[in-house]
C-alpha cells in the first residue's frame, strides 16, 4: 500500500502511538499504544501488544468494536493539526498470524525485541517477562476519517473499508 493507494499511509507509517477508546458500564476509557502497520487486502491494519487485564480490553464489545485516532505531534501551529479518527474492530491476533505479527511489530521497534530476547538488567527482566504475558493484537479500521488543517480549516476526507 502507498500514498497513492491510501493517501493517510504517510500518517499511518510516520506515528507511533495510537489511542484506542472503548467503553463500559462505568464510562468511557482511552488508552495510547505503540502500533505498526501493515495491510491486509487493500485495507490498513494496526498491531499492537497490550495486557489483557487492561481496561481498554477488558472493555471491548463481544463485536470487538473500539474507535481509534492518531495525531501528527502539535508544533505550535493550528493550521497545521492533522490525524486520523478511526472506527474498527480489536482482535487478538491467532496463532497462525503470530508470527506475521511479530515480524511487523518487532521490526519497527527493535528495542522491544532486545529487550524480550536479552535482558541486561532486573528491570528489563521484568519488562520481557511482561511483554511476554501481554496478548498480541491488531486494530482493523472499517472507516477512517483524515483531518488536515493544511489543506483548509476543518478539512476532512473519509474512507471506508469491508
Amino acid at each position: 500500500m502507498s500514498r497513492d493507494d491510501f493517501p493517510c499511509w504517510d500518517i499511518l507509517q510516520s506515528e507511533s502511538v495510537l489511542t484506542l477508546a472503548t467503553a463500559d458500564a462505568y464510562g468511557s476509557w482511552s488508552a495510547p499504544v505503540l502500533y505498526a502497520t501493515c495491510h491486509n487486502d487493500k485495507k490498513p491494519v494496526l498491531y499492537f501488544l497490550s495486557a489483557h487485564s487492561s481496561r481498554h480490553i477488558k472493555n471491548l464489545p463481544v463485536n470487538g468494536s473500539a474507535a481509534g485516532s492518531i495525531y501528527v505531534s502539535y508544533q505550535g501551529d493550528w493550521q497545521a493539526i492533522k490525524g486520523l479518527q478511526m472506527q474498527g474492530v480489536i482482535a487478538e491476533v491467532d496463532k497462525q498470524s503470530k508470527s506475521r505479527w511479530e515480524s511487523i511489530y518487532f521490526k519497527r521497534y527493535s528495542e522491544i525485541a532486545t529487550i524480550i530476547n536479552n535482558p541486561v538488567s532486573e528491570q528489563q527482566k521484568k519488562i520481557a517477562t511482561a511483554f511476554e504475558r501481554s496478548g498480541k493484537f491488531s486494530f482493523t479500521p472499517s472507516l477512517i476519517r483524515l483531518t488536515d488543517n493544511s489543506a483548509e480549516f476543518a478539512s476532512r476526507n473519509q474512507w471506508t473499508f469491508e
